[in-house]
């Protein structure tokens, strides 16, 4: 059983990953115009991040059984430690077309949505599946924005 802090943690650590990935990589682009671009997604992950940590938590969670609450805490931020889904750096650092970029990126949001509905399947709390259904629709809006942003860049 997973607590919405759990799930707002695991949320603040991917997008934390996905923005260190992006300024990783940015640093070694070579056009500037991807660096840029690269550099816009990291500040996105970082503001999704921040949105994220301003959540309030609606309920406290007194686990019944604390060892084994803990436990899967723990395995689940391991697990999530590294993760970066789909954001590749060396296909990000080969990317020399910002179109090909914002599909990574929209790849790497779909990825997320679909790792918060996996876990929106093991909540049995309404607030707490409330709150994570707004997190996923934040993350979907993520993608429709860059969408749009291809979308006028004419691909």
């Amino acid at each position: 059983m997973f607590t919405f802090a759990d799930i707002r943690d695991i949320a603040i650590q991917i997008e934390r990953n996905g923005e260190a990935v992006y300024r990783r990589t940015a640093k070694n682009a070579q056009d500037l115009n991807v660096a840029r671009m690269l550099e816009w997604l990291a500040e996105e992950e970082a503001r999704h991040a921040q949105w994220f940590e301003s959540l309030p938590l609606l309920r406290a969670f007194e686990p019944q059984d604390d060892q084994i609450h803990n436990l899967g805490r723990e395995l689940l931020q391991g697990m999530m430690a590294q993760q970066t889904f789909s954001l590749d750096p060396a296909r990000l650092s080969d990317a020399s077309e910002i179109n090909a970029l914002l599909r990574d990126a929209i790849e790497f949001e779909n990825d997320t949505i679909l790792f918060y509905e996996m876990l929106y399947s093991f909540l049995d709390d309404s607030q707490t599946m409330h709150q994570l259904e707004q997190i996923i629709a934040e993350e979907g809006a993520h993608v429709a924005q860059l969408k749009e942003i291809i979308a006028l860049r004419g691909d």
